[in-house]
């Protein structure tokens, strides 16, 4: 070895540079750190501002108008949000002809709806607002407690709701609005929330649930018949079409759920029919579309709907993609790029400081060899990461594109990330071993060789990659600071393996 310089001095200065860029990852670190963590107790509302993209909006509720499908969706606005101010729940409407999707607009929020006479009547805190689909109109009637439940028959407005903590239906008529006394048997166990209204001919439906079991009352104007225990549901949704009650109860089982039917023509109720759907969906929302019972289905990646015909279950038939497939796609790679652009310009600068003080060439036996600098590196393992990635998730994406419940492959998830760890390490270890580069390093001009600069062995590429496990503690924070402290700008893997990785232009 030639070496016009001295050793010990160049060790020195070398030790200084690494306990340099330890002192400064570590302060970098606890800055990013204290400054995140910071925002998340002072202000983590902005935080959730910043990547409220990532958070979908959920369907809240489904009708039919028009031959049109109105899909009601809530999400939440952190914009302005404080502790002292939460996030604003914001409700959207979009609608849906049977061959395309409007974009979503803003509505005020509701508690619930229900359709009467071709106009849709949304019940809130004192106060409902009517749809036809074209204008809105909103009365205001303190009478109408919290979470109203409402329906529109032929006496005028029904409404169910919590008035001074106890429920209380209401009638509301052009003259005026009257209480109408509930069953006395239960008051004391009936839930609002768990309930719904229907007016069917002259009569007024009241469902709710009581634990497990669903609970129906009918009130003809004067009295109150005698309850009905109906069946176990989970959920349920009473529907009117065609001059008949459709009753639909759901109920979960793992990986898919069960449809029970039941029509009650003014008289008796039919026996149940069962139908089964598979997968697992966020929403399920029965209603009517084109005057056909549907069950609209809002998935991971798409909402659909199904007919229920006769004793078969027609579809699905694709409304929409999800949010993983549309506006909120680009903004994900926009940050996700973004980020690398971050990264890639903080190595580099930290490159080229290190670059300045370290011995960037080695003379051996007449030739000259100069060290790869860490952007280099950096940069091919970037490249390799991208080579890598691809193939192992390419497969999986696909997949879940059109699978209704990507639970389900899970399996598929981990198969595909034990390819990208052990493809990884396979991948550097055999092209290192056997040609001294990956394809990453090819473009980038490096080599590695062993670190007395004849060629590496697969053994050697084995081992040096096995230690990248240390070697990528602290987000390679080890690595940078053992190539910073090295005469031959070796991380711990090289150290182990006896390698050095050199710009492939010899001088």
């Amino acid at each position: 070895m030639e070496a016009p310089f001295n050793i010990e001095n160049e060790k020195k200065k070398n030790v200084r540079l690494a306990v340099g860029v330890a002192s400064l990852g570590v302060i970098g670190f606890f800055c990013i750190y204290t400054v995140f963590f910071a925002a998340m107790f002072l202000s983590p509302f902005k935080v959730f501002q910043l990547f409220s993209f990532s958070f979908p909006s959920f369907a809240e509720d489904v009708v039919s108008l028009d031959n049109n499908l109105l899909i009601f969706s809530k999400s939440f606005d952190f914009e302005g949000a404080t502790y002292e101010k939460p996030p604003k729940e914001k409700m959207t409407m979009r609608i849906y002809n049977g061959k395309s999707l409007s974009n979503a607009e803003e509505i005020k929020p509701f508690t619930s709806l229900c359709l009467a006479e071709n106009k849709i009547y949304f019940f809130d805190k004192g106060m409902y607002r009517i749809y036809d689909m074209k204008t809105w109109e909103e009365f205001k009637n303190a009478e109408i407690g919290a979470n109203p439940k409402g329906a529109v028959g032929v006496d005028g407005i029904w409404v169910l709701s919590n008035l001074r903590n106890k429920p209380v239906l209401k009638l509301i008529t052009e003259t005026g609005t009257k209480e109408v006394a509930l069953p006395h048997d239960i008051i004391e166990k009936i839930k609002v929330c768990s309930a719904q209204l229907l007016c069917h001919e002259k009569d007024l439906h009241l469902f709710w649930r009581d634990g497990d079991i669903l609970v129906w009352h009918r009130y003809d104007g004067k009295k109150w018949e005698e309850p009905e225990m109906l069946e176990d549901s989970q959920e349920y949704k009473a529907i009117l079409l065609n001059n008949k009650i459709s009753l639909l109860n759901l109920r979960h089982f793992g990986d898919h759920f069960e449809i029970a039917l039941r029509e009650y023509n003014g008289f008796i109720w039919s026996e149940p029919k069962t139908f089964n759907i598979h997968g697992i969906f966020i929403r399920t929302i029965p209603t009517v579309f084109k005057n056909r019972l549907i069950i609209f289905q809002q998935g991971f990646f798409a909402e659909k709907y199904h007919f229920l015909s006769k004793d078969k279950i027609e579809g699905p038939y694709t409304i929409s993609k999800s949010f993983f497939y549309s506006v909120n796609l680009w903004k994900v790679l926009f940050v996700s790029f973004s980020s690398w652009i971050i990264f890639f310009l903080f190595i580099y600068l930290l490159s080229i400081l290190i670059s300045r003080y370290k011995l960037k060439t080695w003379r051996i036996n007449e030739r000259e060899f100069e060290f790869a600098s860490l952007f280099r590196r950096a940069l091919a393992w970037g490249i390799d990461l991208f080579i890598i990635i691809i193939p192992a998730i390419t497969p999986f994406y696909f997949v879940l594109k059109n699978a209704e419940n990507p639970l389900q492959y899970i399996g598929l998830a981990v198969c595909s990330v034990m390819l990208m760890v052990f493809g990884s390490f396979f991948y550097h270890s055999l092209l290192e071993g056997s040609w001294g580069k990956t394809i990453g390093k090819k473009i980038c001009g490096i080599v590695v060789l062993k670190d007395d600069f004849s060629k590496c062995s697969i053994g050697r590429g084995f081992l040096r990659n096995l230690m990248r496990i240390v070697d990528s503690f602290f987000y390679y924070l080890v690595a940078v600071v053992a190539i910073a402290g090295t005469m031959k700008w070796q991380r711990l893997g090289d150290l182990v393996a006896g390698t050095a990785v050199v710009r492939e232009k010899r001088r």
